[in-house]
């Protein structure tokens, strides 16, 4: 249920979130492409852009930590507005310099853009909205559009013009993140009960809890995406086409996952989340265990984004149902702030495990602890009613 508004927001709300989501989202698919080309291009090796771009993980995740104090002293559309100007001049900044310092300071400004960006909008969007699930699978829909369609336009832009052509392409529509932004409706920032009691009732509750892990495995998930997973099927034997096929069709997949969710009632919100965990999961270690068999590697990556789609909207919509109304931002914040740890930690684990074992063990080892928070769920649910009849 919504908190209650001094006055209702208007009826373009939502397209206000989705379009701030969508611009957003749209240059950041472009500068995902054309970042890392363009270092190549400068001269840094392979490693130096890995780690170039850790820092934008780092960033985000530093962001999320501070986000829930930050919404107790500001309005959360500040921080989408202040997410494309920062996205923006991620992508300028290159323009003026291909220095190391320049790739630091845009690796930087994206990863906090992130941080402001995620957490600001589905705050809003849940605190204007009648259903938190259906807001949020807004939210996802409208960014996952924008990711498909970024990098889609990056290529030909790249190809055809030139990489600075693309960073350019890329500041303009998160510069323009402001007009919608500036268009949403002023929310008083968030003043939640900081009582001992309150903060222990937060820790304890065990919707934020799973919700949390359920954005450690969403972001486990995006992180191989972008890293081990086209890994691992070239050293299967795939061909470049098939690994981008296969990878295209995990991403669609995703994106209806968590738009699909959007239909699901809030008092089942918790069952869909362990379901959707365990799918996430056993999916990708069964792509891990098959991705020499492309037509199997595909289905199983798919089923795996599709969960992990699912995850990404119930996640912070189980999150923000299972607090009181003034400790939403914080427990939106909080789940966000797991995934934003596993976009970091996961790539570093598997880049640990490779050292000892094959590319896809390591990913079957991954995919087996994603599903760790669901069978830890469904013990204590089993624990609960046994203890009550007993």
């Amino acid at each position: 249920m919504a908190p209650e508004l001094k006055c209702q927001p208007s009826r373009f709300e939502g397209l206000y979130v989705a379009a701030s989501g969508s611009l957003f989202s749209f240059a950041m698919g472009l500068s995902a492409v054309a970042v890392p080309l363009f270092a190549l291009e400068s001269g840094f090796s392979g490693a130096e852009v890995g780690v170039l771009v850790a820092l934008s993980a780092c960033a985000q995740l530093g962001i999320r930590t501070v986000m829930s104090a930050l919404m107790r002293r500001f309005p959360d559309k500040h921080f989408v507005s202040a997410a494309g100007l920062l996205m923006a001049a991620s992508c300028l900044v290159l323009l003026a310099s291909a220095g190391w310092w320049a790739f630091a300071l845009s690796q930087l400004a994206q990863g906090a853009a992130r941080g402001f960006v995620w957490t600001a909008a589905q705050t809003h969007a849940v605190r204007t909205s009648p259903s938190s699930v259906t807001a949020l699978a807004q939210v996802n829909l409208s960014s996952g559009v924008g990711q498909i369609v970024g990098p889609f336009l990056a290529g030909p832009i790249i190809e055809h013009v030139s990489v600075a052509w693309a960073l350019a392409a890329g500041a303009l529509p998160a510069a323009l993140v402001v007009v919608p932004a500036s268009l949403l409706m002023r929310l008083e920032p968030l003043r939640p009960d900081r009582s001992k009691g309150a903060r222990r009732g937060q820790r304890r509750g065990t919707g934020v809890g799973l919700a949390s892990w359920a954005g450690a495995a969403a972001g486990a998930w995006r992180a191989m995406m972008n890293s081990f997973v086209p890994i691992v099927l070239a050293g299967a034997g795939q061909s470049a086409s098939a690994i981008g096929m296969v990878a295209a069709v995990a991403n669609t997949t995703n994106i209806a996952g968590g738009a699909a969710a959007g239909r699901i009632h809030a008092g089942r919100l918790t069952s869909f989340l362990v379901a959707g965990i365990a799918v996430t999961g056993i999916g990708f270690a069964g792509f891990a265990a098959l991705a020499g068999h492309l037509v199997a590697a595909a289905v199983l990556l798919a089923v795996s984004g599709a969960g992990a789609g699912l995850l990404q909207t119930v996640g912070p919509a189980l999150a923000s149902e299972t607090v009181r109304p003034e400790e939403r931002g914080e427990a939106l914040a909080t789940a966000g702030t797991y995934r934003a740890a596993a976009l970091l930690a996961a790539p570093l684990v598997v880049s640990g495990l490779v050292t000892v074992v094959a590319a896809p063990v390591a990913l079957l080892v991954l995919g087996a602890a994603m599903t760790a928070p669901a069978a830890l769920a469904v013990r204590s649910r089993r624990d609960r009613l046994g203890s009550q009849h007993g």
